[in-house]
Order: C-alpha cells, then structure tokens, then sequence
C-alpha cells in the first residue's frame, strides 16, 4: 500500500547586527556584510527592525541583494534595494531604477526606530508589505500593492552601513521566514 502525505511547514532565521564600531571622522562609513542564507529562494517573510539615535547627520541603512559574483560581500553593483535612516529621514530605495522614497522623522525620531514586514504569496511574490517610522505608519503607497523591488526571495545577502560619529547604540535585526514543501511515502 503507498500513502503519500504533503505538508507544510515553516523554518525561520534571525539575524543580528549589534553596534558596529565608531567612525572616527564624521564622514566615514562602517559596513558589515551579512548572508541572509545561500540558495535558498523559498524566501515568506522579511522582517527588519532597526534601533538608532536619529541625528541629521547620521545614517543607518541596510541593503539587500545577491551575491552575484560569489565573493562573499555585497558589492554597490549588487545591491537591489535599501532601507533605512539618513539626514533626518527614512527612506526606501530602489537602487537599480535610481528610485528614493522619503517619510518624514516624526518628533520622536531621535529614538529612531525603523519596523518593515514584508511577505511572499506562495509564487514568491510580494503581497503585504508594511512599515512603521518612529512609531508612526510610512510608506503607505506600498502596502496596497507592493512592488517586487521591495522583497525578492533570491537575496543572498545584506549589508548594514553607518555613517556619521558617536553614534554607539544601534542596531539592526533582519528575522526570515521560509517555507518548504515536504512530501513523504511509505
């Protein structure tokens, strides 16, 4: 007798980056290249969270892409998309078409605190997509319909960027969820 059983179920990453040393001039940069998993596309969710002191002249940002060349870091020509904090405000952009959407620091931005959840349909395409900005909702223009440049299931890698100096409590958190399909016979 052959009994075929099909289910789903979820795994999840989490991936930290603490605070990253402090630049010694105001306008040097420090990165970490960080891989978010290698070739894996079955890519559900992304959640980002970001911590920072929110300065107009500091930055915090995290890009994402894929490590086309296989050198382990994320390379400007690889980048897709990136989000974060810079002179004053949060911003999404989508790299390859030079596209940059602002959302204005709210009063209580020197706490800055960046929340993004993006979600895959089950083809791996972006369906939900929400933001909070210092607490307040941003970027509504993508939560309707979310652009694919936003969330692509093939990134293989980020990079978390700070610029400015004395900016020594922030951090990034990047939390993936992936599902896969199981089949089993006996």
């Amino acid at each position: 007798m052959l009994l075929a059983a099909a289910g789903m179920f979820a795994s999840a990453r989490t991936i930290t980056v603490q605070t990253q040393s402090v630049s010694p001039c105001l306008d040097t940069e420090v990165s970490t290249n960080v891989v978010l998993h290698g070739e894996r596309t079955d890519t559900r969710k992304l959640d980002v969270h970001f911590q920072f002191e929110g300065t107009p002249t500091n930055s915090l940002e995290v890009a994402f892409g894929r490590d086309a060349n296989t050198n382990g870091v994320l390379d400007v020509a690889e980048i897709e998309t990136v989000y974060g904090w810079r002179a004053g405000r949060y911003f999404i952009e989508n790299v390859r078409a030079w596209e940059r959407h602002e959302a204005p620091a709210h009063a209580n931005a020197a706490d800055g605190v960046i929340d993004i959840h993006l979600e895959n349909d089950p083809a791996f395409v972006p369906k939900r997509f929400t933001a909070t900005c210092g607490g307040e909702p941003a970027f509504a223009q993508f939560a309707a319909r979310p652009p694919p440049w936003l969330f692509r299931a093939d990134w293989t890698h980020a990079r978390v960027t700070r610029r400015g100096k004395g900016v020594p409590s922030e951090w990034v958190r990047c939390d993936i969820g992936y599902t896969s399909f199981v089949m089993k016979f006996r």
